[in-house]
C-alpha cells in the first residue's frame, strides 16, 4: 500500500531538516517512539543502520532501520522492517521562502504477502497516523528557537 502526507511548518528548511532527520528529536514527534540504538554507519547516515524501539498497547515493538539516501535538505529515504511489515518511507524537504512543506511517500508491505489482502482497512489508520506524527513535528519545530 501507498500513501503520502505533507504538512507546512514555519520555519527554515535547514531547521525543518534538521530536527526531523536527527534521531535524538524522534521522540517528541513520533507517536510511541522510546529509543534509538545504531549499529552500524554514521548516525542515520546513509547506509547506516540503527534499530527503533517503539512502545504501545501491545508492548513494545523492535523495528531495524537502513538509512538508503539522503540529499541535504532535499530528502532523506529510509527502510524500515519488522517481522510483519517492510516499510519504505521518504520525507522531501520544499522551501517555501519563509516556511517549509514536508511531504511524505509511504510504501508498506505486510508479511506475510496475504496480509496485503487487508491492506486497504489499514491504509486509513496509517495515514492518519502520519498525518498526526507530522502535527506533532510542525508544533515541536515551531515551538523550538
Amino acid at each position: 500500500m501507498k500513501f503520502s502526507s505533507s504538512i507546512e511548518i514555519n520555519r527554515s528548511i535547514k531547521e525543518v531538516y534538521r530536527f526531523t532527520v536527527s534521531s535524538k528529536h524522534l521522540h517528541r514527534w513520533v507517536d510511541g517512539f522510546e529509543t534509538y540504538q545504531p549499529k552500524k554507519g554514521r548516525n542515520r547516515g546513509k547506509g547506516s543502520t540503527a534499530t527503533h524501539i517503539y512502545k504501545d498497547s501491545a508492548g513494545k515493538l523492535e523495528v531495524q532501520e537502513r538509512v538508503l539516501d539522503i540529499i541535504p535538505e532535499k530528502s532523506f529515504k529510509t527502510h524500515l522492517s519488522h517481522k510483519n511489515m517492510e516499510t519504505d518511507l521518504e520525507f522531501k524537504f520544499l522551501n517555501l521562502g519563509g516556511g517549509t512543506r514536508v511531504v511524505t511517500n509511504t510504501h508498506v508491505r505486510l508479511k506475510p504477502a496475504i496480509f496485503n489482502l487487508f491492506s486497504f482497512f489499514m491504509k486509513g489508520q496509517m495515514k492518519k497516523q502520519q498525518m498526526a506524527d507530522l502535527r506533532r513535528l510542525k508544533n515541536v519545530v515551531e515551538a523550538s528557537k
